[in-house]
């Protein structure tokens, strides 16, 4: 059992970095641009599959959101803000992120713990350009279901 554990932490770094990466710069682009990633809340619902576009096409300043009603696989659960001071490194606001999304705060939400879960976390954070330029210190942590679903996820169980 434990390979697999490590395999679903493994498979959710990689994907969480891959956000990371391509979201560097959004705070700023936010700004210039109009998107809305910057206002994105908690309770907030988009499509998997939209998002991951919208990050293959480089800095993001848009997250796809839907209504949590309509089908959906994505939902921000989550959401805290880092202190005021210099940027902690990418490394460290990774590590954070990693830690409040699969604790205790996935756990409160879903019901059950992360690494027994069928349902993934993942987040979007902070790059040193955001924090600086647009004074961006959330961490912002989502849930992806495996499938299509409606309606919240709070208290799912699963």
């Amino acid at each position: 059992m434990p390979s697999v554990l490590n395999a679903r932490r493994v498979a959710a770094s990689t994907l969480a970095l891959g956000a990371v990466g391509a979201l560097s710069g959004c705070g700023v682009l936010t700004g210039l641009l109009g998107g809305n990633v910057l206002s994105v809340e908690v309770g907030d619902c988009f499509v998997v599959s939209d998002m991951e576009q919208s990050l293959s096409e480089g800095a993001v300043t848009d997250v796809p959101l839907v209504d949590c009603d309509e089908p959906h696989d994505g939902e921000f659960f989550y959401a805290e803000d880092l202190p005021d001071g210099d940027f902690p490194g990418e490394a460290a606001v990774d590590e954070q992120a990693m830690e409040l999304c699969e604790g205790q705060a996935f756990t409160d939400f879903v019901g059950t713990d992360y690494m027994t879960s069928e349902i993934w976390a993942s987040y979007l954070v902070p790059t040193e350009e955001s924090w600086d330029r647009a004074d961006d210190r959330e961490i912002l942590c989502y849930l992806e279901t495996m499938e299509t679903v409606t309606g919240s996820q709070e208290g799912a169980g699963i």
